[in-house]
């Protein structure tokens, strides 16, 4: 019964891990078809650079026979004049990371000296931004994919010889130990290393990105659905893929699995012009590409009403549903991110160069055609000859070259010659040629992202004005590689081993994961600069320090070295920037006898100070003593003086009292009087 149910269980799992992927599957099939008209729009720009014109039914069109085929590539030229500006902020400098934590300065200073080295050592940056700038400007849109690389290797390892007691310190378990004849033991390690675990960021290919649908900007995507080329191999390394469905995988590949996407065929069948074979797969099926669907995105898994961030995989053609899980990534979002040579509001995909240029080429194509068929189709090079001109002898030295020709006529012998093009043609030429020029942002004449053509003229402000769209492009790259670095530091606080903590940081900087964890919350800033605006702000710096002797009053103190420490890092120097800024400078030895002298002094001054206020202390001591006598004394005298006084006042109160009682008295003697006076006299009657 038990097994039964267990059966049961197994069979709902399964059903329910099917209507997963059958969801997963239709959000797909509507990314891609919804992406079909971005895919045309794409294959026409980068037309437009190839100068490859197609009908309607994505065929080359030949040119006519006999009439000029050439193909003006204003495209082309703009973007690989743009390429090195745009590129040269991102790989010249060596600390283009730069993280503010103010509540802890130490930890987001170590995670910024990590986030450097990886970004500028151990990542490819020159091949990122190369192909970076090349399909944001030729395709409009980039899309950035960062991920987390890690390797390993089995590490063989046999010792000899080697004693009991040393094989009981190893930390690490022998997978094989043999005793020798004389005591000793020959043993076997096989220890398991990393050789790699950094953070990685790749461009990707806009025929393998389908993004939804519905989203309008990056923080609306539901999900994010990419074609990556895996083979069994690759898929083997996977460890959270079901090896069984992996087995099952195996056993269907038996047919091509090829590009189905219009932008992915065309981009094929141009690489094959630089020795790309997309026909071409190994014998063997183990190396084989496969087209592995990549699903980030957030689906309800354990059903509880809440969409949690997870990640798929799957074989559309060969139909197997390889596995699904969480998602790993410690931010839990989707791993990837977004820069657009030119933003369509409200859309994910931006427009390219091509958008912009491609009229201007057309048109200038045509131009240039119509002016060298003309050319062609003219009589330059050849000689008119009125007849009778010349007798046979003359004329047969005309054919030869010769150099002296007797005619029989004068002036009968004229030239061809091209035919006369209007200036016109050249002014229009030249007119699209500047409006091409102002639409890119690069001029011929003039630096890329120069600020020093400021002019009250239209034309230059107009230049200035493409100068500064040239250098929103780089501040979109710069926002892309901020985004792109916060991820890397995200997956730091998860992945990174204390191993590489130590090979990285000295004893003062090694800590643990927790550096990471606390300084995660930093800001992250992208330093980029060209050469032309580092050499203007070095002349600033220059002015100022040249000022400074006349504002010494004026300037707080360590002014002077803050700007010394801006020009080392403007000079790429920011290890001589670090340590300017920590410098506290040492006083000479005599500037340490006079601080020696000036404290002695200090030191007698205070002597003398606390004599004068100890003598002091006493007279105040002694003056206090006197007062609280007087005090006493005053007190004493008072006493007495009050007792007096009291006294008087009792005997005033008792004569008062018989001052007020002597007319009662006589009264009363005189009633008293007068009733024994009439006592007397009645009785002697």
């Amino acid at each position: 019964m038990k097994n039964q149910n267990e059966n049961i269980e197994d069979v709902d799992e399964e059903e329910q891990l099917e209507n997963v992927f059958k969801d997963l599957r239709h959000d797909f099939k509507e990314a891609k078809d919804a992406k079909e008209e971005i895919d045309e729009l794409i294959n026409e720009w980068n037309d437009l650079y190839y100068a490859v014109r197609r009908n309607r039914d994505g065929d080359t069109i030949k040119d006519k026979p006999n009439r000029s085929s050439i193909k003006m590539k204003d495209v082309a030229k703009q973007i690989e004049w743009q390429k090195p500006n745009i590129m040269e902020p991102f790989t010249s400098t060596r600390h283009p990371i730069e993280l503010i934590d103010a509540k802890n300065a130490e930890r987001a200073r170590v995670l910024e000296k990590w986030a450097n080295f990886e970004f500028t050592e151990e990542f490819d940056r020159e091949e990122f931004y190369d192909q970076a700038t090349d399909v944001l400007q030729r395709e409009g849109t980039l899309w950035v994919e960062t991920s987390w690389e890690t390797k390993t290797e089995n590490v063989r390892t046999i010792i000899p010889n080697i004693s009991l007691e040393e094989i009981m310190q190893n930390p690490i378990e022998p997978d094989e130990i043999n005793q020798n004849n004389d005591g000793t033991f020959s043993v076997e390690y096989n220890e398991i290393k990393e050789i790699l675990n950094n953070p990685d960021s790749n461009v990707c290919r806009n025929e393998h990105i389908f993004p939804d649908p519905s989203a309008r900007k990056e923080k609306e995507m539901r999900f994010m659905a990419s074609i990556k080329l895996l083979s069994i191999s690759d898929l083997r390394s996977i460890d959270w893929l079901d090896s069984e469905k992996i087995d099952t995988l195996e056993s269907r590949i038996s047919s091509e699995d090829r590009e189905d996407t219009t932008l992915g065929i065309t981009r094929n069948n141009e690489a094959e012009r630089h020795g790309y074979r997309n026909e071409y797969e190994p014998n063997d099926t183990i190396r084989k590409h496969i087209r592995i669907v990549c699903y980030h995105g957030f689906y309800d898994l354990n059903q509880d009403g809440i969409a949690e961030p997870i990640m798929a995989m799957w074989a559309e053609k060969h139909n197997v549903n390889l596995g699904v899980e969480e998602n790993p990534f410690p931010d839990k979002s989707i791993p990837f991110d977004r820069a657009v040579y030119s933003a369509r509001p409200f859309s994910l995909w931006g427009n390219s160069l091509a958008f912009f240029l491609g009229d201007n080429q057309r048109a200038k194509t045509g131009m240039v055609r119509g002016i060298l068929d003309n050319m062609s189709l003219a009589n330059n090079g050849q000689k008119f000859i009125t007849r009778g001109a010349l007798d046979y002898v003359n004329f047969k030295r005309l054919n030869n070259g010769e150099r002296y020709i007797i005619t029989n006529k004068a002036d009968q012998i004229k030239d061809g010659s091209y035919n006369n093009i209007p200036n016109a043609v050249f002014n229009t030429m030249q007119m699209f040629s500047k409006e091409s020029e102002d639409l890119a942002g690069v001029s011929s004449g003039t630096p890329a992202l120069s600020n020093d053509h400021v002019s009250k003229d239209g034309r230059s402000a107009q230049l200035t004005m493409s100068q500064q769209r040239m250098a929103a492009v780089v501040r979109n790259l710069s926002n892309l590689t901020r985004k792109m670095v916060g991820r890397w530091i995200s997956m730091a606080e998860v992945f990174l081993t204390d191993e590489q903590i130590a090979e990285l940081f000295i004893e003062e900087e090694q800590v643990d994961m927790n550096v990471f964890a606390a300084a995660s919350s930093a800001k992250i800033k992208v330093r980029v600069g060209t050469e032309v605006n580092r050499n203007m702000k070095l002349q600033q710096y220059n002015m100022l320090m040249q000022q400074s002797k006349a504002l010494e009053g004026e300037l707080p103190p360590g002014s002077m070295k803050t700007m010394v420490a801006e020009m080392y890092d403007l000079f790429d120097m920011h290890e001589e920037a670090t340590k300017m800024r920590l410098y506290e400078p040492q006083p000479s030895e005599e500037e340490k006898m006079a601080q020696q002298l000036q404290l002695q002094k200090l030191q007698l001054d205070n002597q003398k100070i606390q004599t004068e206020t100890q003598v002091m202390q006493k007279d105040v001591e002694a003056k206090y003593m006197n007062a609280q006598a007087r005090m006493m004394e005053a007190q004493a005298n008072y006493g007495y003086k009050g007792a007096q006084t009291e006294e008087k006042y009792a005997k005033a109160q008792a004569h008062k009292i018989d001052s007020a009682m002597k007319p009662v008295a006589m009264e009363n003697e005189i009633m008293k009087t007068n009733t024994d006076a009439m006592n007397k006299s009645s009785n002697e009657k």
